[in-house]
């Protein structure tokens, strides 16, 4: 009797608005939202509601409705029709919320209407255990309460009831599949035998994960202060997680360093926190859905590289990466114009050079050396194994030779300064013990042949001084003595 009473004062006011102004601007009351559902086969949503009391109501508008925003789907210009198919709904992709609003002849449109969701039902192929893992999103209608959800499964022809499960579960595991089948699955919210609304269908073809033959670890770089890892592996594999594995120490077990996901044969890692200062053992291992490895590609190392300086020759060491002991390695140097390849097609762990040869070109405060290595039959554009940095402060060193034996014997004929760097002026001379100027040159590089007016000179201690301008513009006067042996 109340609300009777609230709609006739509701539309006596309604009509007084109209005869003051000319113009209808009360809003019709909503509708309610009764029912939404999803035919499994078809994949519509088909929605049904109460019709609003309003007596002037002449057509219902759909919303889809997500994050508190309505999205107009269709007007339905009757009063009379109180249902509709959405026959462009997502309701196969995800849950769909819908809202109706209804709308009366002078275009007011009513507040939207309660809300209901769709079910939305997905399915996971547990290969590993030969299980489809279903689960659902709740349904929720407080004007047709459901007391439990049963299970459709179809492999040929009508669907099948194969379980029903209280409201309070969304998840369900169907065990014991057979490989190779097809397999449809819906779910339906139910009052005693009564369907009250039905999810999408999904269909799953069930298989078996067949381990990838063999994997293999084409190379480990240093880049940015991480381990970035490649690997490659037999693609006929369905199995699509792979981890780096990095062994622990003797009498240990591996352990899981990081994940990635293989394409097409191919599967990159990168490990941000790896010390690239250790050199530990590392493979890949594909891993299937219980999370157990099984394929592992064969062991490697990262490459640790270290330098050291002894006067003017700088020495390198680095570890070979590949177990075999057979990988070929490059040295790579930056002295201020980028890496440049200084050393190739090397077997060895060890490379020297002379840091005098080419100290002239150095732009930079301190020399960069790293190593890259590949297999032997590796081919042209394979990744490379790259090293970690190491540095060596660039100096400007001048080293005098004490002695030297000019006897033309292609050993330590030629008393010369090295330095490690060139200078932009240069001034050398060699005096006898009585002050007697020898020899003199203004050429960096030259050096004295222990002769004077071309007689070799007698064995014996002499006298040398040497002027020079460094590049960094300091002049360096240095004086001492030099032995020519027997």
């Amino acid at each position: 009797m109340r609300l009777l009473t609230v709609i006739l004062v509701t539309q006596l006011f309604a009509s007084l608005m109209t005869t003051l102004s000319g113009q209808d601007v009360i809003r019709p009351l909503s509708p309610e939202l009764d029912m939404v559902t999803v035919d499994p086969q078809t994949g519509f949503a088909t929605i049904k509601w109460l019709p609003s009391v309003s007596t002037d109501v002449g057509s219902y508008v759909v919303y889809t409705y997500s994050n508190n925003t309505a999205f107009a789907v269709d007007t339905i210009r009757s009063p009379f029709i109180t249902e509709y198919t959405h026959t462009g709904s997502s309701v196969s992709y995800m849950s769909v919320t819908y809202v109706v609003a209804a709308m009366d002849s002078s275009l007011n449109i009513s507040p939207l209407s309660n809300s209901l969701s769709t079910i939305y039902i997905t399915a996971f192929n547990d290969t590993c255990n030969a299980a489809i893992n279903l689960s659902w999103s709740p349904y929720t209608n407080p004007g047709h309460v459901a007391d439990s959800y049963k299970i459709w499964l179809s492999v040929v022809g009508n669907p099948e009831l194969i379980t029903s499960l209280p409201l309070s579960s969304t998840e369900y595991s169907l065990s014991l599949v057979s490989p190779a089948a097809d397999y449809c699955i819906y779910a339906t919210a139910s009052a005693g035998n009564s369907g009250l609304s039905s999810s999408n269908m999904k269909c799953v073809t069930t298989g078996s994960e067949a381990a990838p033959a063999w994997i293999k670890v084409n190379a480990i770089a240093v880049d940015k202060g991480a381990l970035v890892f490649n690997g490659s592996y037999d693609q006929t594999t369905n199995i699509k997680k792979f981890v780096v594995q990095k062994h622990a120490g003797d009498g240990q077990a591996w352990e899981t360093a990081g994940s990635g996901t293989g394409l097409n044969g191919i599967v990159t890692v990168s490990i941000p926190d790896a010390d690239t200062n250790i050199i530990s053992l590392y493979r890949f291992s594909a891993v299937n859905n219980c999370e157990s490895a099984v394929t592992s590609s064969p062991s490697v190392r990262n490459i640790v590289v270290a330098s050291s300086v002894t006067g003017t020759r700088i020495d390198l060491k680095w570890n070979n990466p590949l177990l075999s002991g057979d990988a070929i390695f490059s040295v790579w140097r930056d002295i201020g114009q980028g890496w440049a390849e200084v050393a190739g097609s090397l077997s060895d762990t060890t490379w020297s050079e002379d840091y005098s040869l080419f100290a002239a070109g150095v732009s930079s405060a301190a020399l960069a050396y790293r190593v890259t290595a590949t297999y032997p039959e590796a081919p042209a554009g394979d990744p490379l194994f790259l090293s970690d940095i190491t540095l060596i402060e660039a100096t400007e060193n001048i080293y005098m030779p004490n002695a030297f034996t000019p006897n033309d014997d292609g050993l330590n004929d030629i008393f010369v300064p090295i330095l490690t760097f060139t200078p932009s002026k240069y001034e050398l001379r060699i005096y006898s013990r009585t002050g007697g100027l020898l020899f003199q040159t203004g050429s960096h590089g030259t050096g004295w042949d222990g002769r004077h007016n071309d007689k070799p000179m007698p064995s014996g201690v002499y006298l040398w001084s040497l002027r020079v301008t460094l590049p960094s513009g300091i002049t360096e006067q240095l004086t001492g003595t030099v032995t020519i042996l027997p």
